[in-house]
């Protein structure tokens, strides 16, 4: 029977073998701390560099717009147009005429077709790709751009399909064997439809002169009045189907809408696409008025100028929706794509979707708030003046906002600024808890409340309550009721001053 390797037991170290093992190691360390420097590369401030990207951006070449004649884009389609070069920009030739075409996309195409600018390199011998270019959208190209010079050169730019999971489009130049990435722009201006590349007459619709909206789309016929003042306060009302206040954000955000709406690419005539476009059995009509007043603008000089504008009514209609981002648009009988984001809340209006959710918010200081309940009535006055330095300068507070000096009274009695502004916070803070059933009425039930806001202007708003269960009362806002708050809601807004 074999038996396992008995383990043979170590010696510890001697005292002196100790010492001496201690004295090799000192050596060593003193050693390496010499030598260390010299083992490290030198550095400046940071014992490991930091890493730094290289971007293989290039220029292949520079061509003076001066020296450029044409460039004709021919696109996969089967569209070609030519453009000239005059004067410093682009002409379209359209109809055997020299046309003007929007002066950015002027710019941006003369830039891209005289720099020649690559972003990436896929190869610089495109022989080695030779069998991929169709992949690339190269073979046949998806655009294919020829630049002629005065002098009598020509070079041509083909832009291919985009670089996945980039921002890149593949490219090509014909003075040069490579294939190259181009930047996302580039293959963009040069995608451009010809109609597209002209200029677009806006309509002259100035927002804040806006009064009225008339909306036609799947939920019905919405008639909306709005109202901006003075301090850039937006407010409106809603008309039909019914009169109602109108959310304040809500009517601003139309305002934005109005704002920044512009007409984008033009499609031609909207009479004879408007089956295909949808203009047949739109998806929304909006009528706008505008009234008659004065607006500021810059002129062609930088100049700031007033000018007077007159009354009119404008008309877009929006067909379909197109791709994920535009709508099609019909304007004064021509075609156009517009940004869904521009007008996406016009086009889905509700009316329930309009509704103010705060009836006793104004949108301005009241000038007087009435109260009577079942145990008295209370009248509080306000008025509010602006604060001015010796200078005659508005006083502004450290957000930079005007400030304003309150003056208030309840019952006849003087009321301290800080009750009245905390009163009114309170009061536009009152918010509805839910809607009523479809169809409910008071009856002949007497109103537990009333409560009636003066705007400034002498505007009121009358909010009166009606029993609704032991929890709610219904409230009628104008003498519509379409919603209800909890029953101590008047008592929480008043606070203080509420009768007793």
């Amino acid at each position: 029977m074999q038996h396992p390797e008995m383990k043979k037991e170590r010696k510890p170290l001697s005292r002196k073998g100790l010492i001496l093992l201690l004295v090799i190691l000192a050596a060593l360390l003193a050693v390496l701390a010499l030598l260390l420097p010299k083992l490290l590369p030198k550095q400046t401030g940071k014992l490991y560099s930091d890493p730094v990207a290289v971007l293989p951006y290039e220029t292949l070449q520079e061509n003076p717009p001066e020296e450029l004649e044409t460039i004709t884009v021919n696109h996969l389609s089967g569209e070609s147009y030519t453009l000239h070069y005059k004067d410093g920009a682009l002409l379209l030739m359209l109809d055997g005429e020299l046309t003007d075409i929007n002066d950015s996309l002027s710019a941006t195409m003369l830039e891209a077709a005289t720099t020649i600018v690559v972003e990436n390199v896929v190869t610089k011998d495109g022989s080695e790709v030779a069998e991929h270019l169709a992949d690339m959208g190269l073979e046949p190209p998806q655009a294919e751009v020829t630049v002629r010079y005065t002098d009598g050169r020509t070079q041509t730019l083909q832009i291919g399909t985009g670089v996945p999971h980039t921002t890149y489009s593949y490219f090509r130049w014909s003075e040069d064997p490579g294939i190259y990435m181009c930047n996302e722009g580039i293959a963009d201006i040069f995608s451009y439809t010809a109609r597209r590349l002209l200029p677009i007459d806006q309509p002259k619709l100035t927002a804040f002169l806006t009064d009225s909206l008339t909306i036609r789309n799947a939920s019905g016929t919405l008639k909306i009045s709005l109202h901006r003042d003075d301090g850039d306060n937006s407010s409106g009302q809603l008309l039909e189907p019914f009169v109602y206040p109108m959310d304040t954000a809500a009517a601003a955000a139309m305002y934005t809408s109005l704002e920044n709406f512009r007409l984008g690419t033009p499609l031609g005539d909207a009479t004879e696409q408007a089956a295909t476009l949808g203009f047949d059995a739109p998806l929304c009509t909006l009528d706008i008025h505008q009234s008659e007043g004065l607006y500021t603008r810059i002129n062609d000089e930088g100049e700031l100028v007033v000018e007077n504008a007159e009354a009119q009514q404008l008309r877009f209609v929006f067909g379909r929706e197109e791709g994920s981002y535009f709508y099609t648009c019909a304007y004064e009988g021509q075609a156009y794509l517009v940004s869904r984001f521009l007008v996406e809340n016009l086009i889905s209006a509700t009316a329930d979707g309009l509704l103010t959710t705060r009836p006793a918010d104004l949108g301005v200081f009241p000038a007087k708030i009435a109260a009577e309940t079942e145990t008295g009535s209370v009248l509080v006055t306000l008025r509010q003046e602006l604060r001015l330095l010796e200078n005659g300068e508005p006083e502004l507070n450290e957000d930079e906002e005007w400030i304003y000096d309150t003056y208030a009274t309840l019952n006849g009695s003087d009321l301290p600024a800080a009750q009245a502004e905390a009163l009114v916070q309170r009061l536009c803070a009152l918010s509805f808890a839910g809607s009523v059933p479809e169809g409910w009425l008071p009856e002949s039930a007497a109103p537990r409340w009333k409560l009636t806001l003066t705007k400034p202007d002498g505007t009121e708003r009358t909010l009166t309550a009606y029993r609704l269960d032991a929890f709610s009362d219904a409230i009628a806002v104008d003498g519509v009721i379409r919603h209800y708050c909890y029953v101590e809601a008047l008592a929480t807004a008043l606070g203080e001053v509420m009768p007793k």
